[in-house]
């Protein structure tokens, strides 16, 4: 189980997306396109396309591909996706994505066919808590810790689905635990195939209202997610579901709970 700020998880999805261990092969090793798309449920069908990125590059991402001709298909319909920004495509009708279906990703680059296929999981079951209300304690040197007290979220997970979570602060203005540390940002766990998680206080830094976000995904992106390292000294080739490409094609459920975090 990994905790990332969830700037720091988007750094290690670019990361796997973006770079590779360069070997001998042949020219198109070093021209497949990178691909990003995340399906949900009623969100519009949206896919990143761009360049690998090399590791002396500063940019977060490669270059857009620009001009191509992207389409989905569930086995008995096939939409063409727009383009609606430079390596942005997008397919506008959100009720095209729909639970349990199988979906297949297809289009040509510099003379190859760019394929891959992912199926929507379910929604997560009974997300539940232990608590609405997370009693966290300021930190500061020399003094003794008060004991922690977690709170306990479970859901059911009979198929042995792959899950992670986000913890979203969503006050407007926010107030620090501790009254020190870096910028907010949403903090995400990579769970792996379990039912439950158990609060950590180092995962609250804000006070305040909270949106725990459960998300069920396919092992395809908890491949991806893993296969990084976390470690820019081994940087390998990353996992992909792409065919003739790099990148992930994959696709995903919520729910969310409410939490308030207060001293």
């Amino acid at each position: 189980m990994r905790i990332f700020t969830f700037a720091a998880l988007g750094l290690a999805i670019a990361c796997f997306l973006s770079s590779c261990k360069k070997e001998i092969g042949t020219a198109y090793d070093y021209q497949r396109p990178v691909v990003e798309g995340y399906l949900v449920p009623g969100v519009k069908a949206q896919v990143k396309v761009y360049y690998q990125k090399y590791l002396e590059d500063t940019i977060s991402y490669g270059f857009p591909v620009k001009g191509l001709k992207l389409k989905i298909s569930d086995g008995s319909n096939t939409v063409e996706l727009t383009e609606t920004a430079n390596g942005i495509y997008t397919y506008a009708d959100s009720t095209f994505i729909e639970e349990k279906k199988t979906y297949s990703l297809s289009f040509e680059n510099n003379g190859y066919s760019i394929t891959a296929k992912t199926t929507v999981p379910d929604k997560p079951v009974a997300f539940t808590a232990s608590d609405s209300i997370q009693v966290v304690h300021e930190r500061s040197f020399g003094s003794t810790p008060e004991a922690f007290v977690p709170v306990l979220f479970s859901w059911e997970n009979v198929s042995s689905g792959h899950y992670m979570m986000m913890i979203k602060n969503i006050e407007k203005s926010r107030t620090r635990i501790d009254g020190f540390g870096p910028s907010y940002s949403d903090r995400s766990v990579i769970l792996g195939q379990v039912s439950s998680y158990q609060t950590q206080q180092m995962i609250y830094q804000f006070l305040g209202r909270h949106q725990i976000i459960l998300f069920h995904i396919n092992q395809e992106y908890s491949d991806a997610l893993n296969s990084n390292g976390g470690s820019s000294l081994n940087l390998t080739n990353p996992f992909t579901n792409i065919t003739n490409g790099l990148g992930i094609f994959t696709a995903m459920q919520a729910d969310t709970l409410n939490i308030r975090v207060t001293r």
